[in-house]
């Protein structure tokens, strides 16, 4: 049975003069009436952050699974609450693909073996996961400078797309490889398989933000997923190298 509510003389939250009949401060907009924190408080104001309907974290989801491009645009145009930011989206996702990474050992490239290349991302996935964004964006805005968006425009779309793209690794393909794990032949055709989806998708978003024929923009942002994955590649090769090096 849950404890009774009390009201007290003052706000709990910031010490403000109570006024009898409010429901709320008049000053921060706490309850005044309150009682001790149960789990069903807790599992209620975790249902509220996840499903609320104007912000929630899942109806931004489902948004940038079918319209990624037209999220991005109404972000650039002024719409700075109707969506979770892309930034705060972004290192949310990031923290918590990379901890789950970490946490089940699931190697982040496949390979015919380990080499320092693959070390290195499997070491730092999180800077690799960040370090892609804003290679990605400056791609996009070199393969679109006449479509009307600058670069921390293009930002805005990459972080986006990235964030869904960092998600699915975490909805789809951690639990895909657990349960697969001692298949490694299927593991490696399913990683294979899956790695057009992501220059696939951020064309699909590309069509969507750019002001253009869709078609040019579809390749446009297929290019500069692309040329991101390979500068990724070759930076990890780099940054791997010269640790080599420095370690003998």
């Amino acid at each position: 049975m849950k404890t009774p509510y009390f009201l007290p003389d003052r706000c709990p939250n910031c010490g403000a003069d109570f006024v009898a009949g409010d429901a709320f401060c008049g000053k921060c907009g706490q309850r005044m009436g309150v009682h001790r924190l149960t789990l069903h408080d807790i599992a209620h104001e975790l249902l509220h952050v996840f499903v609320h309907v104007d912000r929630s974290a899942l109806s931004l989801v489902g948004l940038l699974l079918t319209r990624p491009g037209y999220v991005a645009r109404d972000y650039v145009q002024g719409k700075r609450k109707r969506y979770f930011g892309p930034f705060a989206s972004l290192f949310v996702v990031v923290a918590g693909a990379s901890a789950a990474l970490a946490f089940t050992g699931l190697p982040t490239t496949l390979g015919s073996s380990p080499n320092a290349v693959t070390n290195f991302v499997q070491t730092h996935i999180n800077l690799v996961m960040f370090a892609e964004v804003p290679l990605l964006a400056a791609f996009s805005r070199i393969l679109a400078t006449r479509c009307g968006f600058n670069y921390a425009e293009h930002l805005v779309l990459a972080a986006y797309t990235s964030s869904m793209r960092f998600l699915f690794s975490f909805v789809v393909y951690i639990p895909v490889w657990f349960a697969l794990r001692n298949h490694p032949a299927v593991v490696h055709y399913l990683y294979f398989a899956s790695l057009p989806i992501w220059p696939l998708y951020y064309g699909f978003a590309a069509s969507q933000f750019l002001n253009e024929p869709r078609a040019l923009s579809w390749l446009r942002g297929i290019a500069a997923a692309i040329l991101t994955w390979v500068s990724i590649q070759g930076l990890a090769s780099l940054v791997a190298s010269l640790s080599v090096g420095s370690a003998t």
